[in-house]
């Protein structure tokens, strides 16, 4: 079901996601004490916080102006589109809290009976994108005219 050949947007999505990826691997470790380091931007003196600040409020505006684009254009964005773009972006605080953590960290459990570790936590998340995922699928492969009638009926989530 999925293209062998990524078309012109992934490819470039896929660049994005590279550079995103070396900016968390060299960003994250980034002590609080060393946020008031001051560095020059355009000839002009700001602290790593007020950077990390702007870096954030930029990608804001990166998104707006997508979206304004695509409005004008008349694009309807679709109920699974958005519902993926909030799973991708709920995916995105996650991501960051894990790779957050040195490997001690990483397995250590919580303080709880029965807590799991963040790798468990994570395990448990890829599963889940798996099963959500297959199932979805599996559901579109065989539509029945029983799941059109129970559709937001109050079927398990």
């Amino acid at each position: 079901m999925e293209p062998d050949t990524l078309g012109e947007a992934e490819q470039a999505i896929s660049v994005l996601r590279e550079e995103r990826a070396k900016s968390l691997r060299t960003l994250l470790s980034i002590p609080d004490e060393a946020c008031a380091t001051r560095v020059e931007w355009w000839g002009r003196k700001q602290s790593i916080n007020q950077r990390l600040r702007a870096f954030t409020g930029h990608a804001d505006d990166h998104f707006q102006h997508l979206h304004r684009l695509l409005q004008a254009r008349g694009h309807q964005f679709s109920e699974a589109q958005l519902l993926m773009m909030k799973a991708h972006a709920a995916l995105a605080f996650f991501e960051v809290l894990v790779l957050s953590l040195d490997d001690e960290a990483f397995d250590a459990i919580g303080p709880n009976e029965g807590d799991w570790s963040a790798r468990q936590v994570l395990e448990h998340v890829i599963n889940n994108e798996r099963e959500y995922r297959d199932n979805i699928l599996a559901g579109l492969a065989q539509p029945t005219p029983e799941s059109n009638a129970t559709e937001g009926a109050g079927a398990p989530a």
